[in-house]
């Protein structure tokens, strides 16, 4: 599994990934890099916890409303949206979130390791709002 450097807010993590997945990775982490620079240009420079969860957020945001774009391009509107929640067992849920959860852990453990020290020592742990 190769290990490659990417960059995100000047600050360089070292990554796994699949044989031959190296330039997706790369293309992903600039993206990324992008983004979390266009807050940081924003906000300033307000932690590296704080910059990545807003970019999540926004990134998240962009998802959600792309999905229902498509979803009303293909017809189906608020109605079959409704439906189809309405007919999610809890166990389709929970397969959701075991799939989910699964994903999550796979790209935690291809971060190096934190250091909790740092993070603790500048204010940041457990303080998203000021």
């Amino acid at each position: 599994m190769p290990n490659i450097d990417i960059t995100i807010n000047n600050r360089m993590y070292k990554v796994s990934c699949d044989a031959g997945q190296e330039q997706r990775l790369m293309s992903l982490s600039k993206w990324a890099d992008e983004r979390v620079k266009m807050i940081a240009d924003e906000l300033g420079q307000i932690g590296d916890t704080r910059l990545m969860l807003l970019t999540l957020l926004m990134v998240s945001d962009e998802l959600f409303e792309l999905k229902d774009r498509l979803a009303t391009q293909n017809g189906q509107g608020a109605q079959i949206d409704s439906d189809a929640k309405s007919n999610t067992t809890e166990e389709d849920t929970s397969q959701i979130i075991d799939a989910a959860t699964s994903r999550i852990n796979a790209l935690t453990q291809r971060l190096p390791p934190r250091n909790i020290q740092s993070e603790s020592q500048s204010g940041l742990e457990g303080n998203i709002v000021e």
